[in-house]
């Protein structure tokens, strides 16, 4: 079975983000007021995902199919640290003219792990199934597995990266009702050009914040940096891989099965 692939040069700026994402919902809109937030740990909310991907593949293979397989695919050199990754990958962009957007959709969109192809971008904004970004999904099950409520809330993104803040947005934002159900909040999302003073005004109405930098008197539940978003977008990755693997062979499967009507048709 082919490979289920990673661009792991754009993932790991993904993964930068994910260690400086934070999740603050304001405590005034719980029961209780706190004098500090209360931690999500996400390294144990990966912990448990992991394992039910683990049962999952597990199970997989016990019926008899292949044990599924992340390839990863290295733009330039393969450095051993995020941060150097990254700034060999900015350097090549500059020397090189390495076109990002081609790469992602140089892959099959059954096999992209990451969510980045464009189709898989659109099906996520239309409300569709999809592989979905494994930073911003960590952030909705973290959403979600913590039982914070997100119908009808204010919720503020600040930033506005297509892998990060754009699609946190549309999770959180699209019908709880359709394929692939959203957080039915209304959403804000702030970037480096909105005002300052602007922003306070949003945060002030938000019940929920994702951004960068949190303040821990004023939140009533906050991720910790590092043990917070990040082990939550690998637990995210290895889940899409297992899906990816059982969406490349199930498409196998039709294909030899409609072979042999071919060939029983024409005899």
């Amino acid at each position: 079975m082919p490979a289920p692939s990673l661009m792991s040069a754009l993932a790991s700026r993904l993964l930068q983000s994910a260690q400086r994402c934070s999740l603050r919902p304001r405590s005034f809109h719980l029961a209780a007021v706190r004098n500090e937030a209360v931690v999500i740990s996400g390294r144990k909310l990966a912990q448990q995902i992991k394992q039910e991907v683990r049962q999952e593949v597990e199970e997989w293979v016990a019926s008899g199919n292949k044990q599924p397989h992340l390839s990863v695919i290295l733009v330039g050199e393969n450095p051993a640290s995020h941060s150097y990754v990254l700034n060999k990958t900015r350097a090549a962009a500059d020397v090189e003219h390495i076109d990002e957007r081609k790469i992602c959709n140089a892959v099959s969109p059954d096999k992209d792990v990451d969510g980045f192809h464009v189709i898989n971008v659109g099906r996520m904004c239309l409300d569709q199934y999809s592989m979905l970004p494994a930073t911003p999904w960590g952030v909705w099950e973290i959403i979600k597995r913590t039982g914070i409520p997100t119908l009808g809330k204010n919720v503020v993104v600040a930033g506005r990266s297509k892998n990060v803040g754009m699609p946190i947005a549309m999770l959180l934002h699209t019908d709880g009702a359709h394929e692939r159900p959203g957080g039915d909040a209304t959403v804000t999302i702030s970037h480096r050009y909105t005002p300052k003073e602007q922003l306070k005004k949003h945060t002030i109405l938000a019940d929920i914040v994702i951004s960068a930098a949190g303040v821990r008197q004023k939140a009533g539940y906050i991720t910790p940096v590092p043990g917070g978003v990040g082990p939550m977008t690998v637990a995210m990755l290895m889940k899409n891989t297992i899906i990816a693997a059982k969406k490349v062979l199930r498409l196998e499967e039709r294909e030899v099965l409609k072979l042999k009507e071919l060939g029983v048709a024409s005899n």
